[in-house]
């Protein structure tokens, strides 16, 4: 009998699992560790550490949902505009990302402003609001002949109707095709066509700058072109220099001595063609003989190579010997009691002080309803145009000049480095554009505003006794000011746009100019143009011109302007009837018509500018006016050029017109493409000579310099020599200063006895702290800077 297999089973006793709770034991007791040493850090550093500042005055941002007469246009807003306009089918548009340069496509939407007397009647006779709408600039490409539209559509935020229109200050209509702006449709095409044209040129770039372009898109071994204006010759033009750079930081100071000039003018883009070349101070009709000649050499060869040493220069990094440098950082703005001034969308009050700005996209940042302690000074201020007018040898910079407009000055203002280009305690707003794009465009932090100390007394006084030096009296305050800033960039140039608010009521118009300089590579008959500024690199001189729109409502629209005249006058003393005197004395002449008003700088350069309302007298019976000072007017170089022709403004450092709605700007965004036939042309506005007695009057200013670059200018001009001012301040506007009327100021004066004797000192600070401020200050960091504009 066979055994049976037994049947074995294994059986363990039960063990509990008592490691797990031992491990989360300690971790719990860890936590409550570390817990209570954070806890003990954290109170700690509270000890030690000053609080935050208060806040001060609230602000808030924009109300997309509900936007103020003057705030630009929402992302909502535009993007129900482009679809309204997509929609019609008799307009046959093309989204602008497919467009080719032969299609009908948006360019650009922007807010149309309503006009003065609607906006004046609902804002100070209870009239109705005027209704919101916009103006885009439509490309036809498709049409034959092509043309720029301008649509008005509204209103908004649905729109329901649009219409061509045509501006009343255009002198050329339709607005011809080849004076639009270059956009991104267009720049495709040329890169296309200079891929072609640079790969049959790719052994002349490689042996002279070691550089390509066709097979090369990024980087300091790439070749970049840049397509800049005028473009051509004569109005119907379209023939645009590409200049050569070398593609690094500083660009602009790294010219190539080379160009290609493109025949860009038809919309089929089969006709385009190159039709003139620059190659080391050669030119070249044809890139077939540029490359025969290149290689049987019978040309004059380059050879400019650079390592990455060498193409140091241009860059914005840190050198130089150390035991010139102080490392730490400077002085900071601190707010100890919190923001004096107060955002509301677009809508900004300061001491008094209160005003709308918007950011135009052709132009950049505006002021509407301008007020200074509920008196409204100006109903519009804002830059017009700036103009650079170069001068050289070489074909390309020759005639260089730009027109900002065509360039979109608003467009063109990025991001602000908080901490550099604003203090950190200002209040920064993003911008809203729909420039050259297929939906609208966010630019954070494009516009800023804070309050600054100047580190100037804005008044003070120090008395001591008639009959020694001891001390009796001071008084005096800082002076503070509000500025509301943004920066531009276009192509090498950096533009600081300043609206600066005093506390004694004078607003000033600020711009400053940094960047780069607009180089030219360094042959014999350049030099007479400029200074070398590095090994092969000429500065090139030039003048850069701004202008103004100031539109005055000084306490009404009913003003008068009238210059006071300085001169030197030899009479009888009227107390020594034997001896005679030299006195200085001053004419007051009322300007009556607009063609009187054309100031010439050069005939009377010592003028006070008086604006001022004939029926309002202060308390000690003089006309309240405000006074225009102006701090740079420049005598325009280039009067006869015909590339100048659309800069007829810059031939007056200031005239005044009478207002009319269709003269609402002096130049258009056209100006750049066709400014030998301008399509609007400022000097037409004197041409009626209308009466400016007791009207509403607009005062058009240019101001400006001359430049010739220096060596310091590298790697870029400073600030501090690159400035213009232009300054509106009260003038019999109040019956005494109005500034005395704010509270941080300080008064001292000594106790004297009957006798005599001196006493201890009274300090008077009206209710204003003076103590060490006991707060950190809340700050936007240079850490939040992105450099990136989003599509919305």
């Amino acid at each position: 009998m066979g055994s049976a297999k037994p049947c074995s089973i294994e059986v363990t006793a039960y063990q509990p699992r008592r490691r797990p709770i031992v491990v989360i034991f300690i971790v719990i007791i860890a936590v409550v560790i570390i817990s209570l040493v954070i806890t003990i850090a954290v109170l700690v550093a509270m000890r030690y550490a000053p609080p935050y500042c208060e806040p001060g005055l609230k602000s808030r941002g924009r109300d997309l949902d509900s936007p103020g007469l003057f705030n630009d246009l929402t992302p909502s807003e535009m993007r129900a505009v482009r679809d309204y306009l997509m929609r019609d089918q008799k307009l046959g548009l093309t989204p602008a990302d497919e467009a080719a340069v032969n299609s009908s496509y948006i360019f650009m939407i922007d807010l149309q402003v309503p006009l003065k007397t609607a906006v004046l009647g609902y804002a100070d006779g209870g009239k109705r609001k005027p209704g919101r709408a916009a103006i885009a600039v439509l490309y036809r490409g498709d049409l034959d002949p092509p043309r720029v539209e301008e649509h008005i559509v509204g209103p908004l935020p649905t729109p329901s109707y649009h219409r061509a229109v045509t501006n009343p200050a255009y002198r050329r209509t339709p607005v011809p095709f080849a004076s639009r702006p270059v956009d991104s449709v267009e720049r495709r095409e040329l890169r296309a066509l200079l891929k072609l044209v640079t790969r049959d040129l790719q052994t002349l770039l490689s042996e002279s700058y070691q550089l390509s372009y066709h097979d090369c898109d990024h980087g300091p071994d790439c070749l970049m072109f840049v397509d800049l204006p005028p473009r051509g010759f004569e109005s119907g033009d379209r023939r645009s220099w590409m200049w050569g750079y070398r593609q690094v930081e500083g660009a602009p100071l790294h010219p190539l001595g080379f160009a290609l000039q493109v025949d860009h003018s038809s919309t089929d883009v089969t006709d385009w063609r190159v039709t003139r070349i620059v190659y080391n101070g050669q030119m070249f009709y044809e890139v077939e003989d540029l490359i025969e000649r290149y290689e049987d050499d019978s040309l004059r060869k380059l050879r400019l190579f650079m390592d990455a040493y060498d193409r140091g220069f241009s860059s914005y990094e840190r050198r130089g010997p150390e035991r010139f440098d102080a490392p730490g950082r400077g002085p900071r703005l601190v707010e100890p009691e919190g923001r004096r001034f107060t955002v509301d969308g677009q809508f900004v009050t300061y001491f008094g002080w209160s005003f709308n700005f918007r950011s135009r996209c052709a132009t950049g940042l505006q002021l509407f309803d301008v007020n200074f302690q509920d008196g409204r000074i100006a109903y519009e201020v804002g830059l017009q145009e700036l103009g650079v007018f170069y001068s050289g040898h070489s074909p390309e910079m020759g005639t260089l000049t730009f027109y900002g407009s065509s360039f979109f000055i608003g467009a063109s203002s990025h991001e602000l480095v908080p901490g550099v280009d604003c203090p950190t305690t200002a209040h920064f707003l993003d911008t809203f554009h729909f420039v050259d794009t297929v939906s609208p465009r966010r630019y954070k932090h494009s516009i800023c505003i804070f309050e600054q100390n100047t580190a100037t007394p804005l008044r003070r006084h120090y008395t001591t006794s008639h009959d020694s030096d001891d001390f009796r009296y001071y008084g005096g305050m800082v002076a503070y000011s509000l500025v509301l800033r943004t920066i531009a960039v276009i192509w090498n140039k950096d533009y600081v746009f300043d609206y600066v608010f005093h506390l004694d009521g004078t607003l000033e118009i600020k711009v400053s100019t940094t960047g780069y300089l607009q180089t030219t590579f360094s042959l014999p008959r350049e030099r007479s143009f400029g200074h070398e500024v590095h090994d092969e690199l000429v500065g090139n001189a030039y003048q850069e011109l701004f202008h103004y729109k100031v539109d005055l409502d000084i306490a009404g629209s009913s003003n008068r302007y009238k210059t006071l005249q300085f001169q030197a006058e030899q009479v009888p003393s009227f107390w020594f009837p034997d001896q005679n005197t030299t006195k200085m004395r001053y004419r007051s002449t009322v300007v009556k018509t607009e063609r009187e008003a054309l100031w010439k700088q050069e005939s009377s350069p010592r003028l006070h500018h008086v604006f001022y309302n004939h029926k309002l007298f202060n308390k000690y019976k003089a006309r309240r006016g405000y006074r225009l000072i102006h701090k740079n007017p420049t005598d325009f170089v280039l009067k006869e050029a015909a590339v100048a022709r659309a800069a007829s403004w810059a031939q007056l450092p200031l005239t005044v017109t009478k207002y009319k709605d269709i003269e609402d700007a002096s130049s258009s965004i056209y100006a750049g493409g066709d400014p030998w036939d301008p399509v609007l042309d400022f000097a037409r506005y004197h041409d009626d000579n209308n009466t400016i007695v007791d009207e509403d009057l607009v005062v058009w200013a240019t101001l400006g310099g001359t430049v010739v670059p220096s060596t310091e200018d590298v790697p870029g001009p400073t600030t501090t020599t690159n400035s213009y001012n232009l300054l509106l301040a009260p003038y019999n506007y109040f019956n005494i200063g109005p500034s005395i009327v704010v509270s941080d100021a300080a008064h001292i004066k000594r106790q004297v006895s009957d006798e005599g004797k001196a006493g201890p000192l009274e300090v008077d600070t009206f209710g204003t702290s003076r103590e060490e401020p006991q707060c950190l200050q809340e700050e936007t960091g240079i850490s939040q800077f992105s450099g990136q504009v989003e599509n919305d």
